[in-house]
């Protein structure tokens, strides 16, 4: 069976389409694109996409060439990247649209773009005004910044797991995980404000005695733990309103906005339902600020009465609020 399969790949390659030669570059840099070319086609072929998709990204930075791009895209397509692939189709129509060298290209790299738009999955980034007015703010999407034009507008992502970051210059972060599981749907992330941010680094002391264990928490401790079960479920509940107003706004768009992509021109409706999302965003961001300011609290107060005698060391506490799909979280990092 593995002869047959291999001596079938062997007969594809040899009617696979010919990766047009490029007038950059050495002849040996393009020889060994080619190389990579048409090893990645059979590998496609036998069904090794990811690898398939490594050699023809690699392929395409030493001499790059439409018909790469294009073979690149229907990798994407194979591995849950359909944001990628409708970034490739539309970039590889769109060229050979200008040099007119290849209509049937151009032809078949579009309609594929336009019938994954319908379906790409978006991610919705809720910035509140009290981060968004911070001088220096930086905002990443798997480290990649993402400037201010973005904030609020729908962005095409890849299937998988995404990290949101934001960073002040005062040294402050947040950080939430989002997982896009399905093509079509929306997911709102909201960032919380600024107070409900963790110190990066910061350190917390610990008790004094030379045991790992902390014993029984004090009456104080679990009062504030209370208090932060509370906000957190205040924030949990206002975090899934406001996700549930924001896709009813999304829903509303197609049919009472003038460019639903960007939810400009549309009716009061639709606008009422947005500051509605917004509303309920803020309840969520203040829920989680008192939450884990009680929480954080709690834990010193924990950590510095344990009982007994401990050298001196320091841990460190970290509070992360996270929104996603229906659902608003805290993470707690620390070592103690």
């Amino acid at each position: 069976m593995v002869r047959v399969a291999r001596l079938l790949v062997g007969a594809a390659l040899a009617v696979a389409p010919a990766r047009p030669a490029s007038a950059e570059g050495p002849p040996d840099v393009r020889a060994a694109a080619e190389k990579l070319y048409q090893d990645a086609y059979a590998l496609a072929l036998e069904g090794y996409h990811a690898r398939a998709c490594e050699m023809y990204e690699e392929s395409d930075r030493l001499d790059p060439a439409n018909g790469t791009k294009l073979e690149l895209a229907r990798c994407y397509e194979k591995t849950d990247r359909p944001a990628s692939a409708w970034a490739l189709y539309v970039a590889v129509a769109e060229a050979d649209k200008v040099s007119g060298k290849n209509r049937a290209r151009e032809a078949e790299a579009r309609a594929r773009a336009e019938a994954l738009e319908a379906e790409l999955p978006k991610l919705v980034l809720m910035v509140p005004s009290s981060v968004a007015d911070r001088t220096g703010l930086t905002i990443t999407r798997d480290g990649v910044p993402i400037g201010e034009a973005l904030w609020g507008t729908p962005m095409p992502v890849d299937l998988g797991r995404h990290t949101i970051r934001a960073f002040r210059p005062d040294q402050q972060a947040w950080e939430g995980i989002v997982n896009v599981s399905k093509n079509g749907e929306t997911i709102l992330v909201a960032i919380p404000a600024p107070a409900a941010w963790a110190p990066r680094g910061r350190d917390v002391p610990r008790g004094q005695d030379g045991r790992r264990g902390m014993g029984p928490p004090p009456a104080v401790a679990l009062a504030l733990g209370g208090v932060a079960l509370a906000g957190f479920s205040v924030g949990g509940a206002c975090g899934g309103l406001a996700f549930t107003k924001w896709q009813e706004a999304l829903d509303m768009a197609p049919r009472q906005c003038s460019a639903p992509a960007g939810l400009s021109g549309c009716t009061q409706a639709v606008a009422d339902k947005g500051a509605e999302a917004s509303r309920f965003a803020a309840a969520s961001t203040a829920g989680f600020v008192v939450g884990g300011a009680a929480l954080a609290a709690g834990a010193i107060v924990w950590l510095v009465s344990a009982p007994g005698k401990r050298p001196a060391a320091s841990g460190r506490l970290q509070i992360l609020p996270s929104a996603g799909p229906g659902i608003v979280g805290g993470i707690v990092r620390g070592e103690f």
